[in-house]
C-alpha cells in the first residue's frame, strides 16, 4: 500500500487526471492526503552535507577493494554482495563485523556489530 500511496503523492496532477473517473477537484484530494502519509519534506544541499559528513567508511582490509568501494563500506546504507560459490563473499561480512568494532583511526567504527544477515534462500 505504501507504494502506492507514494505513487499518489509523486504524480502530477496532470498524470492523476488522466485516469477516468478522477477530476483536477479529485485528484488534489487524494493528493493532499497521500502527502499527509508520504514524508515529502525538502532537504537543502546545506543540510544534505551535514548529513553525509556523518557517514562513516569502514575498511574492507584490502587497499584494492577499499579504493573501488571509495574507501569503504558506507555506514547507513545496504550494500549487496553477490559471486560465484566461494568467492569470499563470506568472509567479507565475517571480516566487516570484526572491523566495524575497531576504533575510527584503525578504519572501523567503534560499534558492536550484533547480527548478520544470512543470505536469502534460493
Amino acid at each position: 500500500m505504501l507504494a502506492q500511496v507514494e505513487a499518489v503523492a509523486y504524480a502530477t496532477i496532470a498524470q492523476l487526471s488522466k485516469i477516468k473517473g478522477l477530476g483536477e477537484a479529485k485528484v488534489q484530494k487524494m493528493k493532499d492526503a497521500a502527502a499527509k502519509l508520504v514524508p515529502m519534506g525538502f532537504t537543502t544541499a546545506a543540510e544534505y552535507h551535514k548529513q553525509r559528513q556523518q557517514i562513516l567508511k569502514i575498511h574492507t582490509g584490502s587497499k584494492e577493494l577499499d579504493k573501488l568501494l571509495a574507501d569503504g563500506f558506507e555506514t547507513g546504507s545496504i550494500t549487496e554482495m553477490f559471486g560465484e560459490f566461494r568467492t569470499g563473499k563470506t568472509q567479507l561480512c565475517h571480516q566487516l563485523c570484526v572491523t566495524c568494532q575497531l576504533p575510527l583511526e584503525s578504519g572501523g567504527a567503534e560499534v558492536w556489530c550484533h547480527r548478520m544477515i544470512s543470505p536469502l534462500p534460493v
